[in-house]
């Protein structure tokens, strides 16, 4: 019953009407439908944070049957906030070609809460043991009761998914990851070439490994939280669609105005209308540094912009979504290096209107930059960064904003590790009611 009103109140206030494509689950089935979920005693101290402050939260509660969600290389945007759920979902591969230690190669799919601070598993991984798919009419892997089950989904986290707050669903523009075939020898048993979406690339790959099956970009991966279900749509005409592996980097980004979700890659921009399911090509970015493989960047909603750090570390860019322009932007006191997304987290701070940078300096974290869209200024802050934390030189780290707390969340962990997993709450600075 409150899955129900939640995705009624979602329809009345967006205005469009949206019928689900899988089945409802019972809540016993559906690990989301019982969010958001009772606050914590942990939400004290968080809403208690003042300005330029951090609060160490620790690892998060494991999943009773899965455990402990694992850091992710490349991983800046690992998360995707999801408003309604008052949490955020997680996931992308870590180390080339890794299983853990249960068997399950790393393309699962997790979910923070943050009332709770736990996580949820929502799809444990393929299981290299004993994982058997078959391809659909369209080319598409799904199960025996004709269901999607996306495999080597990602190639690392990068920034390839972003929540459709409208229609309650996470959105990732698939990126096949080429190192598959160790680990998941048995998916030769049942890909055909005969099929437009499967293509074998006869290309090695280090480690000896065979390149990736392509499965275009334009059909987008999506994971329902009505049906709790993956789903996969079929997307005629024109699209983001990558040569290959790693072609297909980009960052997407939902825009609630528009209700439409747009991708930049590789140097174009395309938005993705769900109701006529069909990408536009919005804009190509005339810039000599555009389309850098681990590109970062955030969503501006005050002026309706989108920022990007490029590959080379230092170009930084805003593109215009009602003009559909591009600007490469040289504020005041702009740091030389803004970094990759396997370095820095970037994120626009919607309380305060401003660009939140999270980075670090010789390996060491906490070093925090803001910058301030109007005056075109970059301010460095006071580091507080809370002390005893071992290991943080080693681990990569992903976040995302909370604008309901006003905080910033880090999950700051191993690639493909969980043993010093730590999560970390951080304000800029409170605003008055």
């Amino acid at each position: 019953m409150k899955t129900a009103l939640a995705m009624l109140a979602v329809v009345l206030l967006s205005g469009t009407a949206f019928v689900s494509t899988t089945a409802t689950a019972g809540e016993k089935d559906n690990p989301l439908a019982a969010l958001p979920g009772k606050p914590g005693p942990h939400l004290a101290k968080i809403k208690a944070l003042g300005d330029n402050q951090w609060l160490v939260l620790g690892k998060p509660k494991a999943d009773p049957k899965w455990g402990v969600a694992r850091g992710r290389a490349w991983g800046g945007r690992a998360f995707a906030y999801a408003p309604d759920l008052e949490g955020a979902f997680f996931c992308g591969t870590g180390v080339h070609a890794y299983v853990k230690p249960n068997g399950h190669y790393m393309d699962d799919l997790w979910f923070y809460d943050v009332n709770q601070h736990k996580w949820i598993c929502l799809y444990p991984g393929a299981d290299t043991k004993t994982l058997k798919l078959k391809l659909d009419k369209r080319g598409f892997e799904v199960n025996e009761k004709g269901e999607h089950i996306p495999v080597s989904y990602l190639s690392h986290a990068n920034s390839n998914m972003t929540y459709d707050a409208s229609r309650r669903k996470l959105m990732i523009v698939w990126l096949n990851c080429p190192w598959w075939p160790g680990p998941l020898s048995r998916r030769w048993d049942w890909l055909d070439e005969k099929y437009p979406l499967v293509k074998i690339c006869k290309q090695r790959r280090s480690g000896g490994q065979v390149g990736p099956v392509i499965s275009a970009s334009k059909h987008p991966l999506y994971w329902d939280v009505a049906g709790g279900k993956w789903e996969r749509r079929f997307v005629e005409g024109d699209g983001p669609n990558p040569r290959g592996a790693l072609h297909g980097i980009g960052v997407a980004e939902y825009i609630p105005s528009l209700k439409k979700v747009l991708f930049v890659a590789r140097k174009r921009v395309w938005s993705y209308d769900h109701a006529a399911n069909s990408w536009k090509l919005e804009s190509t970015d005339p810039s000599p540094r555009a389309g850098g493989w681990w590109d970062n960047g955030c969503y501006d909603s005050k002026r309706k912009r989108l920022y990007f750090t490029y590959n080379d570390r230092k170009t930084f860019m805003s593109y215009d979504i009602e003009a559909k322009t591009w600007k490469q932007i040289k504020g005041e006191g702009q740091p030389e290096k803004l970094g990759q997304s396997n370095e820095t987290c970037m994120s626009y701070d919607s309380a305060n209107d401003v660009l939140l940078w999270h980075g670090k300096k010789s390996g060491d974290r906490g070093h925090m930059m803001v910058y301030d869209a109007d005056a075109n200024k970059w301010t460095a802050l006071k580091r507080t960064f809370p002390g005893g934390l071992p290991g943080l030189k080693r681990r990569s780290m992903m976040g995302f904003y909370d604008p309901r707390l006003n905080i910033h969340f880090y999950y700051i962990a191993l690639d493909s590790g969980n043993r010093s997993a730590t999560m970390l709450a951080y304000r800029y600075k409170r605003v008055k009611k």
